[in-house]
């Protein structure tokens, strides 16, 4: 089975239209289809046809209820605080979905305190080799880096992967690192930016 995994579209519908282009049996939204909530429904219509193939998160700039509406006009899957199996070459898979951001200057509708992200994150503890595709990458990593020396990611998030040690984490939000990965601890971490990151399970 091959994903697609991509974030940060912002409006940007030629991307969005590059990424239905590209033929493969699963995409995921990894949130910020908009900014600021601003033009949604046109990036449901060209989605439109990918219907229960995408699985959606909200961005910082999405709220749940806008995006679990697009879900539900479309045919998308709501994939915010969900975990889902996916069969694979050696048998099964879980994914698990997380949107939002921790909190940012900008006061985006879509944003957690790192209270509520720990809160998020333990209905995932304790599951085997997890894919977790979240919107926001962990703290001080190549993943949050928006300017030399300075990080924006989620310190509760680094922690959390640092304890459960899901086998993936993919995230978007800070565009400045979008396709940069690292290794973080036993997970490898890839922030996948709006062209996406393509994987085969």
């Amino acid at each position: 089975m091959k994903i697609l995994i991509f974030s940060d579209i912002h409006g940007d519908l030629k991307a969005l239209q590059g990424i239905v282009s590209q033929p493969t049996d699963l995409y995921i939204c990894a949130g910020d289809l908009t900014t600021f909530g601003r033009g949604l429904e046109r990036c449901g219509e060209v989605l439109a046809r990918l219907g229960e193939r995408l699985w959606v998160l909200p961005g910082n700039h999405e709220t749940h209820d806008a995006t679990r509406e697009l879900c539900a006009q479309y045919g998308f899957v709501d994939f915010h605080r969900q975990v889902r199996a996916l069969k694979s070459t050696d048998g099964a898979t879980t994914w698990a979905g997380l949107g939002y951001s921790n909190i940012t200057p900008f006061k985006t509708p879509g944003e957690y305190s790192e209270e509520q992200i720990a809160e998020a994150l333990s209905a995932f503890n304790g599951v085997e080799k997890l894919y977790l595709v979240v919107h926001f990458p962990p703290y001080n990593t190549a993943l949050d880096e928006f300017a030399p020396g300075k990080h924006a990611g989620s310190p509760t998030l680094r922690a959390w992967v640092e304890r459960a040690k899901p086998a993936y984490l993919f995230c978007g939000h800070i565009h400045e690192t979008a396709g940069k990965s690292e290794i973080l601890g036993a997970t490898k971490c890839i922030n996948v930016g709006k062209y996406g990151y393509m994987m085969e399970i």
